[in-house]
């Protein structure tokens, strides 16, 4: 796979591909016209080559910064040397606080780097896909944590299967243990998704790394600290697979993280309240009907009214993604993307 300028991903050369690189067009569209390609993904996002080098460094450094220790847990919890939490109000609520200060600073750290290299919050994917009139596509969004979820649910049940080891739970879970754990699992939604997958992936294709490389690195740096499920990785390693493509596929962060802060806070949330099971079963049920629907009614309104008097397509497409096409003697700077 190229690792050249015309990087994984990056279908189009010449002034198309330049005028496709503009900040404002980053997410493209998720619209997918008839003839696109399921598997299509996002070009790479703004901004100037850098090299390998300074890439891995900055990957790997910031990685060590927010996981080296877990990674270091997960395998005393693995060797059953690491001791389950126990605490009151006065030990979870320093706790807690710990948690969202990380969080705040680990999106910090990752924008600010980003800026350096030209890569705006949004082109690192704090923003919602876009349609292709540029609004934000708020079913898109919908049906991308949708299989998020359904990526979790996979990796779950493999992961319940292979595991040898599992983190350990207080004797008794109280109120102050609950909030520490929502604000712990908020903070794994943000923190991961923020800094092993949109900063690992954005900083790596804009050293235009091979794809497979990509999302090779993001899995292995998802595994490693996961280490406390022994051979239960695997399952890890399936989501975070189907996250890599799914933030790919969207330019978008949000859903990944709104689901992974879901799945995480719900399992803590059950060991209190039973219920929750039955309800995070009956909702995720729900959300995949609700996806199913939008996405045929978005179907049908496209097949409806993609087609021009005469036949002739609305839409260009020949790849994915699409914009309209200009109409005869129109302004040259619409020219299609």
């Amino acid at each position: 796979m190229s690792t050249g300028p015309a990087s994984a991903g990056q279908a189009s050369t010449g002034p198309a591909s330049a005028e496709s690189g503009s900040t404002g067009a980053w997410p493209q569209p998720m619209g997918k016209p008839p003839a696109a390609h399921w598997w299509s993904i996002q070009k790479p996002p703004p901004g100037e080559p850098i090299s390998a080098r300074r890439a891995y460094g900055e990957v790997l450094g910031v990685f060590a910064i927010f996981f080296s220790v877990g990674i270091v847990a997960g395998a005393e919890t693995l060797v059953r040397r690491y001791p389950p939490p126990s605490g009151s109000w006065a030990v979870f609520v320093p706790a807690t606080i710990s948690e969202l200060a990380t969080t705040s600073l680990a999106v910090l750290v990752t924008v600010l780097l980003s800026a350096r290299r030209g890569i705006t919050a949004r082109s690192l994917g704090f923003g919602l896909p876009r349609k292709v009139d540029g609004r934000e596509a708020g079913w898109a969004a919908f049906r991308v944590g949708v299989w998020a979820v359904i990526a979790l649910v996979v990796g779950g049940v493999i992961t319940g299967y292979l595991a040898t080891g599992k983190l350990g739970q207080p004797v008794r879970q109280d109120a102050s243990y609950l909030i520490y754990t929502t604000a712990a699992s908020l903070a794994a939604g943000i923190v991961e998704e923020t800094v092993v997958l949109i900063f690992v992936v954005t900083t790596l294709r804009q050293a235009r790394r091979p794809l497979l490389e990509i999302v090779l690195v993001a899995v292995l740096l998802r595994c490693s600290y996961h280490d406390y499920y022994g051979p239960g990785v695997i399952g890890i390693a399936v989501w975070a697979a189907m996250f890599a493509w799914l933030f790919l596929r969207s330019g978008s962060v949000i859903p990944l993280i709104v689901a992974h802060f879901l799945w995480d806070a719900t399992i803590f949330w059950s060991q209190r309240w039973h219920w929750i099971d039955t309800a995070r079963g009956l909702g995720a049920l729900a959300a995949v009907i609700v996806a199913t629907v939008s996405w045929l009614a978005e179907r049908s309104k496209r097949n409806r009214g993609g087609r021009r008097p005469g036949g002739r397509s609305a839409a260009t497409y020949a790849a994915w993604p699409y914009a309209e096409q200009p109409s005869a003697g129109g302004d040259p700077g619409q020219r299609r993307r």
